[in-house]
């Protein structure tokens, strides 16, 4: 049977890589200069991307194209579909098989907290994993902008010692995509690509 192109692709904020993964997943076979187009991606950004997915095995080169007789181009094929989302390597190259902090927090804050209070504390040790830690000021950071962006409800102020706590508001729990926090002090909704908060000047931490 002939293997067919996929077309489902996420929603949402993409990065230059998961633009790269989708135009991959709906061709037969490809070149790198296929993707440059498809993806409208760099080529240096493409070129980084298909060797770490060929390393990896996620890509096989199938055949060679001849551009003239001095050049001639990989012609690739999706060997291993990883799904619609695309895979990731850290700055050495290496797949990484674990989800970031971000995500391992807001997949927590989703499935074991649901409709149940939490605080900083509870949510770093729930998130982390034997070989990926989650520290307590990461969840708290991550919990002060989640509060400032109104996904979280503070159900119990600070109180002799115990942190606040707080619970995920049914409403705000728009997709399996953490919220993203930009370099500029704001949130970024990473399912419905909304600007859900933006720092303003003079505003005081005191969320958590």
């Amino acid at each position: 049977m002939a293997k067919k192109a996929i077309t489902r692709v996420m929603t949402g904020t993409k990065s230059p890589r998961q633009r790269i993964w989708e135009a991959i997943r709906t061709q037969i076979s490809f070149t790198c200069q296929d993707l440059e187009y498809l993806a409208t991606q760099a080529p240096d950004c493409v070129n980084d991307y298909v060797k770490a997915l060929s390393k990896a095995g996620f890509i096989t080169v199938s055949g060679v194209q001849k551009v003239n007789a001095l050049c001639a181009r990989n012609i690739y094929v999706l060997e291993r579909d990883n799904g619609i989302e695309a895979p990731r390597f850290n700055v050495k190259g290496v797949l990484m098989l674990e989800g970031t902090a971000n995500e391992r927090m807001w997949g927590t804050m989703r499935r074991l907290f649901t409709a149940q209070e939490f605080n900083y504390r509870q949510l770093a040790a729930f998130s982390s994993t034997p070989t990926s830690q989650v520290s307590e000021a990461t969840a708290k950071r991550y919990m002060w902008f989640l509060q400032a962006a109104k996904y979280l409800e503070c159900t119990a102020r600070q109180k002799r010692g115990q942190p606040a706590r707080f619970r995920l508001l049914a409403t705000m729990d728009t997709g399996s995509r953490p919220p993203a926090i930009q370099r500029a002090a704001s949130v970024i909704d990473q399912n419905t690509n909304c600007v859900m908060w933006e720092e303003k000047k003079g505003e005081e931490d005191d969320l958590v």
